[in-house]
């Protein structure tokens, strides 16, 4: 039968009336547990409880009620019933712990610290301390400007083994950090947030970005790998120095490629990086120096590529692959002269190295090109000597006289370019390549003629050489050591015959001729043929740096006009305009010492020549500080 709820509570009344309490309460009790929901009667059920001493029950009652009210988002209700239990049992800890998240939903953090403290403080006097410890994180979640209680809150979830919560929790700190300026504090956190949280690779990233600014390499290193270096250029470049310092050059070749794909601006950058790690580490520089000349490469920015490289084998003198990258880029850029020295100082690095058979082959090719320079012939027959080849002078005498085949090859010379006059059509025959001869042993029986290839032209040494003067009708080489310096001379005669005649100046005939018509690039071809000369080089050598100065190549500029300056000028007028835009050039690359030289030069030759006189004032100053 259905309680009737207006009858039993009109009963209950009657009976409280009468004194009779704890009848009053069962009929009142009969109503709540008909109607769970019904809120008032509970209350005045947990009322009842009170004025009958009945605690435990009364506190069962309004918490029943409080929690109804906290689920359904009435929070001032729900807190008036707490403090209602507070009142019956002051110790109650899930009334005070209600009434802290009330309170920190109400904006009332000053109660809610104060619930949740008197919480931890019990649980901490009765021992518990993994109970205070929970306390100490509810704590942390209050006051978003309480930093203290936040960074405790993180530390006891790091102690307690959540690493991942603890993780996100300093990770928060670090933002509210960073915002307020407090720089220092929020890189504490982050790392505490990182160190439980590896994975934070973004964290990383912060971290080393932060080390690198303030010039800590030692503690980037911590942070850096290639995840967390992402493509931030920075961070790649301090991740390439690290690996490069700890000698992890497999992973640095190949970082630096990518690198540069990413920011090719950052050339200039890993050479400095090169020159700092030069001391330490010569491959590590090295590197770094092969990585920027190949990314200059790409760019067809060979004059760079063939400077840094010289600057390299200048201070790491006789390094092998540097000379041998070195010929490479000149021959890829043509810089025919550069090349050159270089493969004399690659012919010198190997003989320091003992390596006779590479020797050889490159000093053979410098002789064959130019046979009149005795520090060619030096490193010739230290070559052979070291590859204890018998009777070297024999073998030498034999190469240049034309008895045994003698190939020399020149990768810059374009054979069309050379109009072929009659008198040397014996000299130089265009037909098909000859495979070269250079390991060929001495004495040569039943060899072809030799040759000194130029691009597609060969050149017939034998021919050649059997044109030279002797005192006498011509005989067969002695079977014992020849004498070189009768073969020495009767090569530079040969040599000068052929840069004087007819060739070289048809040479300079046509690049006028390109200079007319505009044709820049042919002209300049001419013009290096033609300086191959002695006759012909300062005035193709001149024409050229003024060539490369007017259209602001200054390095070349300098390098022309310096080749001119070495040579014979034609006469006192030439040479001094010579030394004049010399000086320019030099004044406009910013080498102010030189060109105060040459300034200086020109005053002690000439007197008041043009303004000199007022530009050596000025470069003097600047030289000085002035």
């Amino acid at each position: 039968m259905a309680l009737d709820r207006e009858d039993t509570l009109k009963k209950a009344e009657k009976l409280l009336r009468q004194g009779r309490l704890d009848a009053a309460i069962a009929e009142y009790l009969r109503v709540v547990e008909d109607q769970p929901r019904d809120w008032n009667t509970a209350n005045t059920l947990g009322d009842l409880y009170v004025r009958a001493n009945q605690p435990e029950k009364a506190v069962a009652q309004y918490a029943r009620i409080a929690d109804h009210f906290f689920r359904d988002g009435f929070y001032p209700k729900a807190a008036a019933l707490y403090k209602k239990i507070l009142k019956i049992a002051p110790d109650d800890e899930q009334s005070k712990l209600h009434l802290g998240d009330l309170s920190a939903k109400q904006g009332l953090l000053v109660d809610a610290k104060a619930y949740f403290q008197g919480v931890a403080t019990r649980r901490r006097a009765r021992g518990d301390q993994r109970g205070a410890d929970e306390i100490v994180v509810r704590l942390g979640a209050v006051d978003p400007a309480d930093i203290g209680a936040r960074h405790a809150a993180a530390r006891i979830l790091a102690d307690s083994g959540d690493h991942k919560a603890a993780a996100a929790r300093f990770r928060e700190l670090y933002v509210d950090l960073a915002e307020k300026a407090r720089d220092a504090d929020a890189l504490t956190a982050l790392r505490e947030a990182v160190r439980l949280n590896p994975g934070d690779v973004e964290g990383r990233a912060i971290l080393a970005r932060a080390a690198l600014a303030a010039g800590d390499v030692e503690a980037a290193r911590g942070h850096l790998d290639r995840d967390s270096a992402g493509e931030d250029p920075s961070l790649l470049m301090a991740l390439a120095d690290i690996e490069l310092r700890g000698g992890a050059f497999d992973r640095a070749r190949e970082l630096l490629p990518k690198l540069l794909a990413l920011s090719p601006g950052l050339r200039h950058d890993i050479v400095e990086l090169g020159w700092g790690l030069s001391e330490s580490s010569v491959e590590a520089a090295f590197l770094c120096i092969d990585a920027a000349i190949n990314a200059s490469a790409a760019a067809k920015q060979f004059d760079e590529a063939a400077s840094i490289l010289q600057e390299f084998v200048t201070r790491q003198s006789g390094h092998i692959p540097a000379l041998v990258k070195l010929v490479e880029v000149c021959v890829d850029g043509g810089l025919e002269a550069t090349m050159y020295d270089a493969q004399a100082q690659l012919a010198d690095a190997y003989l320091s190295a003992g390596l006779g058979a590479d020797a050889r082959v490159i000093a053979e090719d410098l002789v064959a090109r130019e046979p009149w320079e005795a520090a060619h012939i030096d490193r010739f027959r230290r070559a052979l000597v070291m590859l204890r080849v018998s009777e070297p002078d024999s073998v030498i005498a034999e190469r240049l006289s034309g008895e045994a085949p003698f190939m020399a090859t020149d990768r810059f010379l374009d054979p069309s370019a050379i109009p072929a006059p009659p008198d040397i059509a014996a000299v130089i025959d265009v037909r098909q390549p000859q495979p070269p001869s250079r390991q060929s042993p001495p004495g040569g029986a039943g060899r072809s003629p030799s040759t000194s290839k130029r691009g597609s032209v060969e050149i017939d040494l034998t021919s050649a050489l059997g044109d030279m003067e002797t005192s006498g009708p011509s005989t067969a080489p002695p079977a014992g050591p020849a004498n070189l310096e009768d073969v020495f001379k009767g090569l530079r005669k040969v040599a000068e015959r052929s840069e004087g005649g007819d060739q070289s100046a048809q040479h300079m005939t046509l690049a006028r001729t390109y200079l007319e018509m505009g044709m820049l690039e042919e002209a300049t071809s001419s013009l290096k043929t033609a300086a191959r000369s002695i006759r012909q080089r300062f005035e193709a050598a001149s024409l050229l740096g003024r060539i490369y100065r007017e259209h602001g190549d200054l390095p070349r500029a300098i390098e022309w006009l310096g080749r001119a300056a070495e040579a014979a000028a034609p006469g006192p007028d030439e040479g001094r305009a010579l030394l004049y835009d010399l000086g320019l050039a030099l004044e406009e690359a910013g080498e102010t010492a030189r060109a105060l030289a040459v300034c200086l030069e020109l005053l002690a030759d000439a007197g008041e020549y043009r303004d000199v006189a007022e530009r050596a004032d000025r470069l003097a100053r600047v030289q000085t500080g002035g």
